[in-house]
């Protein structure tokens, strides 16, 4: 962590049992890319795109066809000629080069898409595990909280047999501790939602969803400057970028071979001939197709290949406005949580401990109302929390920029 942040993250989790399973982040991510279920169906599919090139070399099954002519019964030689002929029919070559190259580029594009995807489930599961640490922290400062709605309603009680208060501050005290149990059992709800959604994030099975997890409370950050993280520098970067740049050079070859659909097919006969002396003769035929109807059919398929590369592009132009909105966002927010932490390790946290100190003396010794009191450990504990939501937000905005700049900031 750098000097500025000065993140002093205490141990919170209980000692762990022999029975405990201690999961860090980095086991968590590791679990994540192996088991998320979108995924591993996005392997799947690219596993599938990998092979379709075999079924699209426009080159068609082989016919095998058996010829008799000029059959005459009771002859001594029945016909004039049998052949025995092997057809075969192929796409115009061209038509396959392009179709195989848009074929390739769909694959990368996947290919990067499937990359994107890693960071993203990488991303989720980090998120997940910082709600988890900010749950924990969380539980302890509403344990505080008790504790100090405790205190306070002992001193109130003191002050009501001396006849000091009256039985309204004793209420309000009885009041905090039970607002301040309830806040624990809050707390507790959250910790728990935190952990199923980091659980869900890495594909763990429901039945090793268990307790006994616990969690590695020590979290690490780096510094970035602003010269890292300039918007253009890394847009095009990006692999959901560059998947749409392979998907418009995709669009671009399957034009080509909408166009290129005008030219002929070729088709390829060999014969083995025999005309009544067994087969000693060979021919061969080459024919072409020529596509008469391209007009009404090869027109369409050209338009539809326009109108693709055309959504290509807006689309390609969608993902890069998004990716600069979130760049610059994750920044921004970085930036302010940061200069939030700061300020509370230089001034607050003193001060309002101070504070909430001496307020509770003072009311002890009769100095002030039992209103100031509840009021400076508001102070307290309200600065206490936001410190924390600025700590998980620090590390939120560092795990989404990590997305951007394929670096590890949080570990």
């Amino acid at each position: 962590m750098n000097r500025y942040i000065g993140i002093a993250i205490a141990a919170l989790i209980s000692p762990i049992c022999a029975f405990a399973q201690l999961l860090t982040l980095d086991e968590a991510v590791k679990q994540a890319l192996a088991n998320n279920t979108v995924l591993n169906q996005m392997r799947a599919e690219l596993k599938q795109k990998e092979e379709q090139w075999r079924t699209q070399t426009g080159i068609s099954s082989p016919e095998i066809s058996y010829f008799r002519e000029g059959i005459k019964s009771g002859e001594v030689q029945p016909f004039s000629e049998q052949r025995i002929t092997v057809s075969q029919s192929v796409d115009f070559p061209l038509t396959t080069v392009y179709r195989l190259k848009a074929i390739e580029q769909e694959r990368q594009a996947l290919e990067l898409r499937i990359r994107d995807e890693e960071r993203n489930v990488k991303m989720q599961v980090k998120s997940s595990y910082i709600d988890v640490m900010y749950a924990l922290h969380l539980q302890k400062l509403r344990d505080q909280q008790l504790k100090l709605a405790e205190n306070i309603h002992k001193a109130v009680y003191t002050q009501f047999e001396t006849g000091m208060a009256n039985g309204m501050d004793l209420t309000k005290a009885e009041l905090q501790v039970a607002e301040a149990q309830n806040d624990i059992d809050d707390s507790r709800r959250t910790l728990h939602l935190a952990r199923y959604s980091l659980f869900n994030n890495m594909g763990l099975n429901p039945e090793k969803q268990t307790y006994s997890i616990e969690f590695a409370d020590t979290l690490q950050s780096k510094d970035i400057e602003i010269s890292q993280i300039q918007a253009l520098a890394v847009l095009e970067k990006q692999p959901m970028y560059q998947a749409a740049v392979r998907d418009l050079d995709a669009s671009s070859y399957f034009l080509k071979e909408a166009r290129s659909n005008i030219l002929p097919d070729i088709r390829f006969n060999l014969y083995k001939q025999d005309y009544g002396t067994g087969y000693h003769f060979n021919g061969f035929e080459i024919g072409l197709s020529f596509p008469l109807w391209a007009p009404l059919e090869q027109r369409g398929n050209i338009k539809m290949a326009l109108a693709r590369q055309d959504g290509i592009r807006w689309k390609q132009q969608e993902i890069r406005l998004e990716m600069k909105k979130n760049i610059e966002h994750a920044w921004h927010s970085y930036e302010v949580s940061r200069a939030t932490i700061r300020r509370y390790d230089e001034t607050i946290r003193s001060k309002a401990e101070k504070l909430q100190a001496l307020t509770l003396q003072a009311y002890r010794l009769g100095e002030v109302d039992l209103l100031n009191l509840i009021n400076a450990q508001q102070i307290y504990l309200n600065s206490q929390q936001r410190y924390l939501l600025a700590l998980r937000d620090f590390y939120q905005q560092l795990i989404a920029l990590e997305k951007f700049l394929d670096e590890d900031l949080v570990f």
